[in-house]
């Protein structure tokens, strides 16, 4: 009997250790069992960047969340290549790209018009960044449509 239980909770240990580590739609279904999801919008109006400039969007993500995804899409317009640079950083990876430092980025568009993003992130403070500062006469206006999606 008592080995029985400690199977039993050896078990669901297991079970929500694999729920809140993995990804896989195996995962997904027993987190919407045993949790419930959430959705933060990311939408804007135009995000305005001025030359040799960026912007961002702070968001936060719960500390005991679990299988987080960003997924959205923007557009830039303005100046003569109608582009921008995108990246989703950590608190931390943020003050060390504002300060001209290496930084890990969980998303980096490249220099784009228009950009897809869909990452996996951990639960925290995370930023949606909009480089312009490789321009220096224009200023460029971003458009985002986005949700970070994630269990709780």
């Amino acid at each position: 009997m008592l080995v029985s239980i400690l199977v039993v909770i050896v078990a669901l240990l297991a079970l929500r250790l694999w729920t809140s580590t993995s990804q896989s739609p195996a995962a997904r279904q027993v987190q919407q069992i045993t949790k419930q999801e959430h959705k933060l919008t990311i939408n804007s109006s135009p995000v305005l960047v001025k030359p040799l400039s960026f912007s961002f969007i702070k968001f936060q993500i719960p500390s005991d969340a679990t299988s987080v995804t960003l997924q959205g899409n923007f557009t830039a317009t303005g100046g003569t290549g109608n582009d921008i640079e995108a990246y989703v950083l950590s608190e931390a990876d943020f003050v060390n790209w504002q300060n001209g430092h290496d930084a890990k980025t969980y998303y980096n568009s490249g220099k784009v018009t228009v950009g897809t993003i869909n990452v996996n992130l951990p639960a925290g403070t995370c930023y949606l960044v909009f480089n312009n500062k490789f321009s220096v006469l224009s200023s460029k206006s971003v458009k985002i449509e986005g949700a970070a999606d994630y269990y709780e």
